[in-house]
């Protein structure tokens, strides 16, 4: 039986954390390396999962749109190594965890507007979530650095 994941610690759990941890309840923060491994999983998984239920309910797509959805899906669904490597076992400091749960926090909220996203302004809400998908890669990176 797994263990049951722990807290963020205090410091880690602003209001972006408790609206975080709303939206994805076992969301464990950012305390040790296998928190940080559940937290990307479970943040990429909740983006994934409702980019993919977009996806099936605006269906049928152009070809240009739908290529735009797989590429946004493929990131949602694997974690980005070059990005990961070092943030993993880097030491986090207050301000440096607070960058990664606001990233974090933003790919969720936007996630969770899928529900009222239409074919018209799909365009812009890929451009949304590319450039949140980057927003975590790069506070990852800082984070490690």
């Amino acid at each position: 039986m797994s263990e049951a994941p722990r807290r963020a610690p205090s410091y880690l759990r602003p209001m972006d954390a408790m609206e975080l941890q709303a939206m994805i309840p076992q969301f464990p923060g950012y305390l040790d390396e296998a928190a940080r491994r559940l937290s990307d999983e479970l943040v990429r998984s909740y983006a994934g999962e409702a980019v993919a239920g977009l996806v099936d309910r605006l269906r049928p797509l152009d070809a240009a749109l739908e290529a735009r959805f797989d590429a946004v899906l493929m990131r949602a669904g694997f974690t980005n190594q070059s990005a990961f490597r070092g943030y993993e076992s880097a030491v986090l400091s207050p301000k440096r965890s607070a960058a990664m749960l606001a990233a974090d926090t933003l790919l969720a909220t936007l996630a969770k507007r899928a529900a009222s996203v239409d074919i018209q302004s799909a365009p812009g809400y890929l451009d949304e979530l590319v450039a949140a998908l980057d927003a975590r890669d790069s506070a990852m990176q800082q984070v490690a650095a």
